[in-house]
């Protein structure tokens, strides 16, 4: 799939993208944007392969059914959400909440509206529905992503060791107001 093949609607400034995001349930008719995403936000690195248009989008199609069996194996009751501008998909959100935590499956959004914002507000929604839960937030991120800055900056921190993938985790707002909180010392008692 050419990533030039995903058009998406103009918005006039930064801040209508981010009020006019909207996040709605998926549903089956959904499965064929959701490929299209795929293969647009794995355009760069499918096409150091060099192979032909034919095999890539093989390629693709096989990578997509891998990543949506394992997920469904491994959290049968994650919810996908499908990102929308005016009623035009631009994303895509996958989590999967259990009692104590909120696991981040994927976060995917078009190349075109990459880098402005639009995937932090929806993670930023998403981290204080988990606040409000108490749930702590766990995911994992290629080590050479750049979002891994984005979610350092947003509370998450390492956790063991990193091989392709770093594992991250943020703390329970009440967990992370705890360890905020300065030490007292004898003084303060008097």
């Amino acid at each position: 799939m050419n990533r030039n093949a995903m058009s998406p609607p103009a918005p006039p400034g930064r801040a209508s993208w981010l009020r006019a995001v909207l996040l709605r349930d998926a549903v089956p008719a959904d499965r064929a944007f959701q490929l299209a995403l795929y293969a647009a936000t794995h355009a760069d690195e499918i096409a150091q392969f060099g192979w032909q248009a034919q095999l890539q989008h093989e390629f693709v199609v096989q990578q997509f059914e891998a990543q949506g069996a394992h997920f469904l194996r491994h959290h049968p009751d994650a919810a996908c959400q499908i990102m929308e501008m005016r009623q035009c998909p631009i994303g895509r959100l996958l989590t999967a909440r259990e009692a104590t935590t909120l696991t981040l499956l994927d976060i995917s959004l078009i190349p075109d509206l990459q880098r402005h914002g639009i995937a932090s507000e929806c993670l930023r929604r998403e981290l204080l529905l988990a606040d409000e839960a108490g749930l702590k937030v766990e995911l994992q991120v290629a080590v050479d992503s750049p979002a891994r800055q984005l979610f350092e900056r947003l509370g998450f921190r390492a956790v063991g060791e990193p091989g392709l993938r770093q594992a991250m985790r943020r703390l329970p707002l009440h967990a992370r107001q705890r360890t905020r909180a300065p030490a007292r010392s004898p003084a303060d008692e008097v």
